[in-house]
C-alpha cells in the first residue's frame, strides 16, 4: 500500500512538474508572460542623422550614403527600432553656389533618396520623406551650423582666438596632417558651446570601441571613413564630428564671406527627420531602458 501512495505522488510531482514546464513555455505563467508583438504603422517618424558629410555641388549624384537611428523608437513603451541602426540613401540632386549660378538664380541643391533601414531581425523597411515621398531636400534651413554664430563673432574680434580657430579650420580640412593645433581647443570649444568637440579635445569622449580624440577625429571628417564605428558608436562619434566640421564651415564662411549662406553643407550628424513607407510587426521588442542580448 505504501509504494502504491509512493509510485503515485510521484506521478503527481512528474505531472504538476510537466504541466508547469507547458505553462511556462506557453507563457501562461505570471513570471514567463511573453512579450506582446508589436504594430509599427507607416508614417512612424524616425530621427536620424548623417553618417558623413554632403556638399551641395561637391557631392556626386548617384553616390551612396548613410545614416543612423539617432535615438530609440518607442511605441507603447516598447523599442522596436533601436538607436544606432543604420539606413542607406542615395544622392539625387547636387549643384554648387557660384557666382554664375547666383546670376542665372540657380540656387544650391542638395537632396537625397531615402532607401532602407536594417531592423535588427535583419528585415529591411523601405523609408521616405513624407506621404508619398522618398526625396528628402536639404535646405540652408535644416542644415544650419550648430556653432553659435554671437559667440563665434566675440571670438573672432580676438586675434589669438582667431588664430587658434582658423588652425582648427585647416586641422579639419587637412585631416589634422601638418597642422599644429592651438593649446586650450577644449576650451575655446566649451566657450563657443561645443560640448561634444570639448569632451574629445580633452579625451573624455568614449564609444564603446575605445576613445575618440581630436586627432582621429579630424582624419575621419577628411576621409569621410568611420571605419569600424558602427551603431551607437557611429551616433556618439558623428555628432562630435559634426560639431567640428559646423565650426569648420563657420570659420571658413567668416574667412571667404564672399558665398555665405548660401551654399549647403549638410554635415556629418545633420539631424534627417524620416518616417516608414510601410507598417510591419516587431515580434520580440526591448522594454525602454533594457540592453539588446549580446550574439554568442
Amino acid at each position: 500500500m505504501k509504494r502504491a501512495l509512493r509510485f503515485l505522488g510521484g506521478l503527481t510531482i512528474l505531472a504538476a512538474f510537466g504541466g508547469g514546464v507547458w505553462a511556462y513555455q506557453q507563457g501562461l505563467l505570471p513570471f514567463a508572460q511573453k512579450e506582446p508583438p508589436v504594430k509599427v504603422p507607416k508614417g512612424t517618424e524616425v530621427p536620424m542623422i548623417l553618417l558623413e558629410s554632403l556638399d551641395a555641388g561637391g557631392s556626386k549624384v548617384g553616390q551612396q550614403v548613410k545614416l543612423a537611428v539617432l535615438e530609440d523608437v518607442v511605441i507603447d513603451d516598447r523599442v522596436v527600432i533601436l538607436r544606432g541602426t543604420e539606413a542607406t540613401a542615395e544622392v539625387t540632386e547636387s549643384r554648387g553656389a557660384s557666382l554664375m549660378n547666383a546670376i542665372s538664380n540657380r540656387p544650391a541643391r542638395l537632396a537625397i533618396r531615402l532607401e532602407t533601414l536594417r531592423l535588427r531581425d535583419g528585415r529591411t523597411i523601405d523609408l521616405q520623406a513624407e506621404e508619398g515621398k522618398a526625396i528628402y531636400t536639404f535646405t540652408q534651413a535644416n542644415t544650419v551650423g550648430r556653432t553659435d554664430a554671437a559667440r563665434l563673432d566675440r571670438l573672432w574680434e580676438d586675434p589669438k582666438s582667431r588664430e587658434a580657430l582658423e588652425k582648427i579650420a585647416e586641422g579639419v580640412r587637412t585631416g589634422g596632417t601638418d597642422t599644429v593645433l592651438p593649446e586650450g581647443v577644449g576650451e575655446l570649444a566649451g566657450s563657443l558651446g561645443l560640448e561634444r568637440t570639448r569632451d574629445v579635445a580633452e579625451g573624455r569622449a568614449q564609444t564603446r570601441s575605445g576613445g575618440l580624440t581630436l586627432d582621429n577625429a579630424m582624419r575621419a571628417l577628411q576621409t569621410g571613413d568611420m571605419g569600424a564605428v558602427t551603431g551607437v558608436d557611429a551616433v556618439t562619434t558623428a555628432l562630435a564630428l559634426g560639431e567640428l566640421a559646423n565650426l569648420a564651415n563657420s570659420v571658413e564662411d567668416k574667412v571667404r564671406g564672399l558665398f555665405k549662406g548660401r551654399t549647403i553643407r549638410a554635415t556629418v550628424g545633420t539631424p534627417v527627420t524620416v518616417r516608414t513607407a510601410e507598417s510591419f510587426t516587431v515580434e520580440k521588442p526591448l522594454r525602454v531602458g533594457e540592453s539588446e542580448p549580446k550574439t554568442p
